[in-house]
């Protein structure tokens, strides 16, 4: 009786960790959702200001600058871009990015080198493994670059509603950006980031307006932020009101949002074919063609018999 007793038990928590795992995505949600209710607005820290400390990132690190170096032709302009849309921006992220290629193309050598004792074939391998491995980083950095330009996209038809408010109530483009940065630091963290870059360019830098929001718009790597920094210099340069083209972009990106989301839907019912055949189908013609097969398996068995 103890035994069972403390079986179920284990098998209730066992469950209800399961369950909480499932839902923490849910739950962390609503608590974000509550904390941008009540905390109090903090000061922003830049996400790229410096890389996080750890053991392991500072040996990347170390093995960065070494490799780099070396060959300082790593260090080549898309690498640079592509960790600029990453937000990774400072010298120490090129250098642990590099480090991380350079440990497991190394790693990957030193592996191919004592396989070829055994058999001297793995050798052939070497290079073009050193090689993948080397290139294997890149798709985590543009993974991350994908879901920043997703958070993007999803701020900016927030960000340009608000900018149009603050144009109607006479503000010029530069104090509307500074408004907006200001107020929606816990809604829209990454445009307001940027935006902050924006002025520091401008106030601090003296780099002219339409040059940095053309900055801002490469830093990003989203056409539609390109599209609409654009839109504003022609608006600022003809001194006319900038939220008739704020209107414009709005309209035009909620329309290509919600065509891009009419597309994904569109492709759901393909992606779906795979996982019927595999899980559905064979659920759906086991009941179903179960007892036809054993019918036919039990009077075929006597002929089988006669043939022995």
């Amino acid at each position: 009786m103890m035994i069972t007793t403390t079986v179920s038990l284990l098998t209730f928590f066992g469950i209800l960790l399961i369950a909480a795992l499932i839902m923490r995505p849910v739950f962390l949600t609503y608590v974000h959702s509550y904390e941008v209710r009540v905390r109090a607005p903090k000061p922003r820290e830049s996400s790229a200001a410096a890389p996080r400390q750890s053991q392991l990132l500072n040996l990347c690190r170390l093995a960065g600058e070494f490799t780099l170096s070396i060959l300082p032709a790593l260090a080549d302009a898309k690498t640079i871009r592509l960790l600029t849309m990453a937000n990774y921006r400072t010298p120490e992220h090129l250098a642990i990015l590099t480090g991380i290629k350079t440990m497991v193309a190394g790693s990957t050598i030193l592996l191919g080198i004592s396989a070829a004792a055994s058999d001297p074939l793995y050798l052939l391998m070497v290079c073009p493994a050193a090689v993948a491995a080397w290139i294997v980083p890149n798709f985590f950095l543009a993974t991350r670059i994908k879901k920043r330009q997703s958070r993007i996209l999803s701020e900016l038809p927030t960000i340009i509603d608000l900018l149009i408010v603050c144009a109607q109530a006479g503000l010029g483009l530069l104090s509307a950006i500074e408004k907006v940065s200001r107020e929606c630091v816990d809604s829209c963290p990454i445009l307001c980031e940027e935006f902050d870059h924006l002025l520091k360019d401008v106030k601090m830098f003296a780099k002219p307006v339409p040059h940095a929001m053309r900055e801002m718009g490469e830093r990003c790597g989203i056409d539609e932020l390109t599209n609409l920094a654009s839109a504003l210099i022609a608006a600022e340069a003809k001194g006319s009101d900038i939220s008739y083209p704020l209107k414009q972009q709005g309209e035009a990106l909620r329309d290509r949002l919600k065509r891009k989301k009419e597309e994904e839907a569109g492709k759901v019912p393909v992606k779906m074919v795979p996982v019927i055949m595999t899980f559905v189908m064979p659920l759906i013609l086991a009941p179903m063609l179960g007892p036809a097969v054993v019918t036919i398996l039990q009077a075929i068995e006597p002929i089988i018999k006669n043939m022995k």
